[in-house]
C-alpha cells in the first residue's frame, strides 16, 4: 500500500541512498493482511508477470505486525506463485524474527522492509564499485599502450628522418 509505513520506509531508504543511486520503482498495490491478501497479491504479480521484460524483480514488502496480521505470508498458493514466478521474488516481511513459508520460497528473503533497500543498493553500489575498478584497469592499460606506440612512432619517424638524410645524402655525392 502506498501509505503503508514499510513501503514508506522502503522507499525513503532507496532514495536517499549515500551513493546518489537513482532506482525506476512501480508501485503495485495489494492487500498485505487478512484473508483477502494472498490473492490480492497474487493478482499483483500476474499484473507484473504480463509485462515481466520491463522489471528486473520483484519486491514483496510489509512491515511488522501481529503474528496473526502476517499469516497470509504462510499461504501455499502465494509461495507457489513466488517460487515459480519468472523474475526474482525479494521479500521482506516484519521484522527479523518474523519467518514465513513466502521467505523460504523467495530468491531472496530479508528481514524488512529497509533491508530489501538495503539489499539492492549493496548489489548496485558494488557493481559501481566493479566498474569503476575495471575503467581505471582499462584506462591505465590504454595509457600504457598509448605510451609504447608514441615510442614506436618516434623510432619510426627517427629511422624515416635517418633514412631521408641519407638518400638526399647519396643523391648530393
Amino acid at each position: 500500500s502506498a501509505t503503508a509505513a514499510g513501503y514508506r520506509d522502503f522507499m525513503n531508504h532507496l532514495k536517499g541512498n549515500e551513493f546518489g543511486i537513482g532506482f525506476k520503482t512501480i508501485l503495485f498495490d495489494a492487500v498485505m493482511q487478512g484473508d483477502e491478501a494472498p490473492c490480492s497479491i497474487i493478482a499483483a504479480m500476474e499484473r507484473i508477470a504480463e509485462s515481466e521484460e520491463e522489471y528486473d524483480a520483484v519486491v514483496i514488502i510489509r512491515g511488522g505486525g501481529a503474528v496473526m496480521d502476517l499469516v497470509c505470508f504462510d499461504d501455499y498458493d502465494l509461495a507457489l506463485n513466488i517460487a515459480q514466478f519468472p523474475l526474482p521474488v525479494i521479500v521482506g516481511v516484519g521484522h527479523d524474527h518474523d519467518y514465513h513459508i513466502a521467505d523460504m520460497v523467495a530468491h531472496t528473503w530479508l528481514k524488512t522492509p529497509t533491508a530489501v533497500a538495503d539489499f539492492f543498493i549493496d548489489v548496485f553500489a558494488a557493481q559501481e564499485q566493479l566498474l569503476m575498478h575495471l575503467y581505471q584497469r582499462i584506462s591505465l592499460s590504454l595509457s600504457q599502450k598509448i605510451s609504447m606506440e608514441r615510442q614506436r612512432l618516434a623510432r619510426v619517424h627517427q629511422a624515416l628522418e635517418n633514412g631521408a638524410s641519407r638518400v638526399i645524402s647519396n643523391g648530393r655525392q
